[in-house]
Order: C-alpha cells, then sequence, then structure tokens
C-alpha cells in the first residue's frame, strides 16, 4: 500500500532530522592542544580529570614533549574537568566540541578557543585580579604600620576599599552565574562561590539568585543537592526539624573550582558573595 503524500513527506523529514541529530552527536569531540615554558615539564604526564560519584576520575593522559601535549576524544556531554600534571590540579577546561588551547607558562596559565573557554577564561582573569587587589590591602597595612601612619584612619580607609572589592566581587559572580543558567558554567561557578561554606546555607545572596534561576539551573546535580542541603540546615537551626547539629557541604572529588580559580599563589579562603540588591 502507497502512503499518501503528506504521511510519506511527514516521514521522510522525521527520519531526516533523527539522521541529522544521530550524525551530529556521533561527530562531537574535543581536542586540546597544549604548550608550556615551564621548567622540568618534559617528561611529565598530564590527566584529565573529572568527578564521578564521589571520586576523581581520569578521563585522558599524555606526556608532554618538548613543551608541547595533546588530548583529543568523544564528546558525550559538555563539561567542566580539571587539568592535573601529576597529582597536582592546574587549571579547568570546558570540554566541548572545537579546536582548545591550552597554554602553561611561569605568568600565568589559560585555556581559550572555544565559546565556554574563552568565557570562562575571560571570568577567571577577572576575578584573580579581584583576589591580587584583596592580598594588596595587606600589603598597604603592612607599610603603613611601617611608616607609623595612624592606624584608626588606616584601617577604615582599608576596610571601605575592601567591602568595595567585595562588592565587585559579588558583581562578577552573580553576573556570570545568571548569564550561564543553561550551561555548565552557572553550575561550576556556583560550586566556586560556595564550596568555601563550611556547610550549606541559604544566604541571602543565594535566594535572591535562585528566584531568577532557571529550571536547568535549579536541577544541575551540585546546585539541586546543596539546595537540599542547605534548606534541611535551615530547618534545623529554626526548629523546625529536630536534629543534630546542620549537615556539611557534600564532599567533593579533588579540587574546587575555587582551588582552580585561585592564582598559584593564593592561600586565602575566598570571601563569601554578599546580597545583591
Amino acid at each position: 500500500m502507497q502512503l499518501p503524500n503528506f504521511l510519506y513527506i511527514e516521514m521522510k523529514n522525521y527520519i531526516l532530522a533523527f539522521l541529522a541529530v544521530a550524525v551530529a552527536t556521533s561527530c562531537s569531540k574535543y581536542s586540546i592542544t597544549g604548550s608550556s615554558d615551564l621548567q622540568n615539564v618534559d617528561g611529565r604526564m598530564l590527566f584529565l580529570k573529572t568527578v564521578q560519584g564521589d571520586e576523581l576520575a581520569n578521563m585522558d593522559s599524555c606526556d608532554v614533549v618538548h613543551g608541547k601535549f595533546r588530548f583529543h576524544g568523544s564528546l558525550d556531554t559538555v563539561r567542566v574537568v580539571a587539568l592535573y600534571m601529576d597529582n597536582m590540579p592546574v587549571i579547568p577546561v570546558v570540554l566541548e566540541d572545537g579546536d582548545i588551547t591550552v597554554t602553561l607558562n611561569s605568568q600565568k596559565q589559560y585555556c581559550k578557543g572555544t565559546p565556554l573557554n574563552d568565557s570562562l577564561s575571560a571570568f577567571n582573569e577577572k576575578y584573580q585580579r579581584l583576589l591580587y587587589r584583596m592580598q594588596d590591602l595587606s600589603h598597604e597595612q603592612s607599610q603603613a604600620i611601617m611608616n607609623g601612619e595612624d592606624m584608626e584612619e588606616v584601617n577604615a580607609r582599608l576596610e571601605a576599599k575592601e567591602q568595595e572589592l567585595m562588592m565587585e566581587e559579588d558583581k562578577l559572580i552573580t553576573t556570570f552565574i545568571t548569564e550561564n543558567f543553561d550551561n555548565c558554567l552557572g553550575p561550576y561557578v556556583f560550586e566556586m562561590a560556595t564550596s568555601s561554606y563550611e556547610y550549606p546555607v541559604l544566604t541571602p545572596w543565594i535566594e535572591a539568585l535562585m528566584t531568577k534561576a532557571t529550571e536547568t539551573f535549579k536541577n544541575a546535580p551540585y546546585v539541586k543537592e546543596y539546595m537540599k542541603v542547605a534548606h534541611e540546615n535551615q530547618n534545623i537551626m529554626t526548629g523546625v526539624t529536630e536534629t543534630p547539629p546542620p549537615l556539611p557541604t557534600p564532599p567533593l572529588a579533588g579540587p574546587t573550582p575555587n582551588d582552580l580559580a585561585r592564582p598559584q599563589s593564593q592561600s586565602q579562603p575566598q570571601s563569601q558573595p554578599q546580597n545583591q540588591e
């Protein structure tokens, strides 16, 4: 029996659409080309690692030869992973379709070449500049002590500068997460902003963020688990639930996003975002 023309055309279009999706999915690959001018890197092993359950698993590995290295493989989903040198975390990398370039030198490390990597790299550069400016406050205080300045005036001035920097940090983080609600970068930076908390809490900043969050962001694994535990902790602290002290933040395998974003010399924890009005 011959199909009516409209059914034949509809079925043909469906098959073509299905094949197009299948081909696009099967052809998704990542390609990372890297270079380094660091001393004693030749012969070292580099790894791409990702969190699987409660463990940090190797996704790919390669050797550094004459300061060059390369990763390539199939891509099942776009995700943020960590580049390791032996057992030391180096830099976050977004695995996405395209040609990714990683540069590791004595001044800084960066990952660019694809839309999400370019976006994350630009964010990390701004974030690191803020961290350096925060570090400078303690240097400025030490210099003032050596110069015999009035410390009451100095501390008032430094406190005002610190508040200004914290507001910049809040705006930077909130804006970036909001602009990336529907891809892997929003949840990644949310994790960065909250991973230093002793336990999940519902701060005014988080509550304001969640009022405009998309369902995609809310259902991201880390965000969903954080909010679940944070609500449980809030019930405990307000007396709604009679249980032991607040539940701790679920442990993370490997370095936190905050660790990877922090400059190599930075050892102080990140300040927590303030309420975004």
